[in-house]
Parts: C-alpha cells; sequence; structure tokens
C-alpha cells in the first residue's frame, strides 16, 4: 500500500511524469555543469513519487538510496554503504511479502521452476564467492571489511528474492542493481575498471527506475513479460 492515495486512473500519467521527470535529472547530471550534490537529484525524484505510486517499502528503500547517493557525494564511504544496506533490507522485505502473498501460492513448481531456482541461487553464490575471495581481502581491515561482507550478503540476497518474483522487470532491475555495486567495490578495493563512471551510474540508474516502475500498478503489455512459469 502506498503511503498516499492514489486514483487508479491517474497512476499511468504520474508515473510517466516521474519517468520523464528522472530522465531528464539523469541526462543533468551527466553533463559537464557542476550542481550540488547532483547525484541526489534522480532517485529523490522516484522517492517522491512513490509516495503515491509504490508500496511503503518500496519508498523506504528509494529514500535510504537518496542518503547513500548524498553519502557518496559526500566521500563517506561507510555511511553510502550503510545507507544503501537499509535500503536493500526494505528491498528484501518487500519482495519477501510478495513472494509469500502472491507469487508462491501462484507458482507451479515445474521443471522449468526448478531450473529457474537452482540457477538463481548458484549466481547468488557465485557472486559471494567473488565478494568474499576478491574484493572484501582487498578492503581495508575493519569496518570497512566487515560492511563489504554484510553490504555483498544483502544484495546477494536481494538479487534472488528480485529473481523469484515472476517479474522481468524486478530481475532485470535487481541484476543491474548488482553489476553496478560490484564495478563501484571492483574499483575501489581491487583495480581500476575503465568507463566506470558510466558502467555504475547508467546500471544503477536504470535499475532503481525498472524496481521503481514495476512496483507502481502501471503494467507493461503481457508479451512483454518474459519469466512466466
Amino acid at each position: 500500500m502506498a503511503i498516499f492515495k492514489l486514483e487508479d486512473k491517474h497512476t499511468k500519467s504520474v508515473a510517466i511524469a516521474a519517468t520523464c521527470l528522472y530522465l531528464c535529472a539523469c541526462v543533468i547530471f551527466f553533463l559537464p555543469v557542476e550542481f550540488p550534490h547532483k547525484i541526489t537529484y534522480c532517485v529523490s525524484i522516484l522517492t517522491l513519487a512513490s509516495l503515491w505510486l509504490c508500496p511503503w517499502e518500496i519508498t523506504l528503500a528509494l529514500l535510504f538510496s537518496t542518503l547513500g547517493d548524498h553519502m557518496g557525494s559526500c566521500h563517506n564511504f561507510i555511511g553510502q554503504m550503510g545507507f544503501f544496506a537499509l535500503g536493500h533490507v526494505f528491498y528484501v522485505t518487500y519482495f519477501a511479502k510478495r513472494y509469500f502473498c502472491k507469487v508462491e501460492k501462484d507458482r507451479k513448481l515445474t521443471g522449468k521452476a526448478k531450473g529457474y531456482m537452482a540457477m538463481v541461487i548458484f549466481c547468488a553464490l557465485t557472486l559471494l564467492a567473488v565478494a568474499f575471495t576478491r574484493i572484501a581481502p582487498e578492503a581495508p581491515a575493519g569496518i570497512i571489511r566487515v560492511g563489504v561482507c554484510i553490504y555483498a550478503s544483502l544484495i546477494s540476497i536481494m538479487m534472488v528474492m528480485a529473481m523469484l518474483q515472476r517479474s522481468s522487470l524486478f530481475a532485470l532491475g535487481a541484476v543491474l542493481f548488482v553489476f553496478s555495486d560490484f564495478i563501484l567495490a571492483w574499483n575501489k578495493f581491487v583495480e581500476p575498471v575503465p568507463y566506470r563512471h558510466y558502467l555504475v551510474l547508467v546500471s544503477y540508474y536504470l535499475a532503481q527506475w525498472l524496481l521503481f516502475i514495476r512496483a507502481t500498478k502501471f503494467r507493461i503489455a503481457p508479451e512483454m513479460r518474459i519469466l512466466r512459469f
């Protein structure tokens, strides 16, 4: 349930308006023009729109992501990681509630479904293995290294839960989020990544929009839904 009420007939127009503003903010961010903390503008637009369009868990996830962006703009890595970790907690909360209230009741445990679940778990374990063996050991010992391990665990759980929603948009959004953070962490702790600025932020902004738009009542055409089992 969204924090504020909005009639269904207005959902499409508000979602499209929020998307257009979000796109404009993303374009402005990549322009060579300096604004104070301009990295926070984009996701804050989705956060505001989510008050009317999305369940409260998504609103809080986007809010903490915005705060994480702000901490990143202040070069406070611990604060950035901490706020994004809280954001993932609320994404996981939303996905878990949605899964057990809706998806699990409708899903048939076919061979295809079992294979897909095995693939999801394998991907998450592979991600964790890389995080714990390649990235975390390169992070400074102490709170940052522990935080990296906790964050890697949270985002892996988020990805697993998102990919079990029977939604291509949720799945793609989660995968892009993981990709963005993986590149960010690899560049920060292991070795420089070419074009990291665009790889991290384009995938991150697209991920947040996909998670946002799928959590609204604005639906894509049935023929675009590819994860159906």
